[in-house]
């Protein structure tokens, strides 16, 4: 993966939307190995877990470096954990988890989603 030339290169929204991606995938990563090492569950599921974590911070590092191919993954990830962030705050009834969560998927998307991210992913490379 080369880096976008300097014309190509996304705006700053979308590039802090792409750090903030590759940290979540960083965090699912470290809490897929700490539930595979404590041994919560199956092995089946934290190495799942962890593969998503692989994927997410692969979106976001594409992201940073200016591939327009990884808007749409990063999307698809973002809507996910949107959907935790409600399992989390609503039936689970922890919000003090849920709502914050919810709140950067939102900024995040808002980077992604809006008129400079839009913009970038539809000029001509």
């Amino acid at each position: 993966m080369t880096p976008a030339p300097a014309a190509a290169r996304p705006p700053a929204p979308v590039r802090i939307a792409g750090a903030v991606i590759a940290l979540q995938g960083l965090v699912g990563v470290v809490g897929g190995v700490v539930g595979l090492v404590l041994g919560v569950s199956t092995v089946a599921v934290w190495g799942f877990v962890i593969l998503l974590g692989v994927g997410y911070a692969g979106a976001g590092a594409a992201l940073v470096a200016g591939v327009r191919g990884a808007r749409g993954p990063s999307v698809v990830c973002q809507l996910l954990l949107l959907g935790v962030s409600f399992y989390a705050a609503v039936p689970s009834g922890r919000p003090e988890w849920g709502v914050p969560i919810a709140l950067l998927v939102a900024g995040v998307l808002v980077g992604l989603l809006g008129r400079g991210g839009r913009a970038w992913a539809e000029a001509e490379p």
